[in-house]
């Protein structure tokens, strides 16, 4: 066989292999974002079905906080209302914000703090909001390699080739309370 020949078998098969490469990059990268959020759904239901059990125990001492409460229980029904995941991770991103005013709030109340099954339920609602932020991260990183696989070159050719969409998969970001931070002297009007 003549040298060309194989140099032209060689470029065939190194092209198909890349073709090869890139899409089974993207199915990865897809079922990883799917298998991420299925991980952090769960838990978003778990602090979805806490919320009620806190805020009736809650209700007992800070009588004054109706607005709180109010607030709180339109999130959570806002939450669960949510059926796609950027409407999930939108608002559980407000559900989050009111939890944090709630914690706050809650400080300034020492007959709530000493309540043990109050404070048995913020510590369940506490570590259900840490395996949420973590799987976030992980999901986060997820989707912003699949989104940078499909936008830079070469991948963006191949994402075009497959119809693969970069902004599949949505993002957590903080909202904008979250990046302001709480203010404890407003919250304890």
């Amino acid at each position: 066989m003549d040298i060309t020949l194989w140099i032209i078998v060689g470029i065939i098969v190194l092209v198909g292999i890349i073709f090869i490469y890139y899409y089974n990059k993207f199915k990865r990268l897809d079922i990883q974002a799917q298998a991420d959020w299925n991980l952090i759904d769960p838990l978003l239901q778990q602090r979805l079905d806490t919320i009620p059990n806190l805020i009736t125990m809650a209700k007992r001492v800070m009588k004054q906080e109706i607005d709180l409460f109010t607030g709180l229980a339109k999130a959570r029904e806002s939450a669960m209302k949510a059926t796609s995941v950027p409407e999930k991770i939108a608002a559980n991103q407000k559900l989050g914000a009111m939890i944090s005013g709630f914690y706050a709030r809650a400080e300034s109340y020492p007959e709530l703090k000493s309540d043990n099954t109050m404070r048995v339920a913020m510590e369940e609602l506490s570590g259900i909001e840490d395996k949420i932020k973590y799987g976030r991260q992980k999901y986060d990183y997820t989707v912003q390699e699949y989104t940078e696989t499909a936008s830079v070159v070469p991948g963006a050719w191949f994402a075009s080739m497959y119809g693969v969409n970069p902004n599949k998969w949505a993002y957590f970001k903080a909202d904008d309370q979250a990046k302001k931070g709480i203010n404890a002297e407003e919250l304890l009007k």
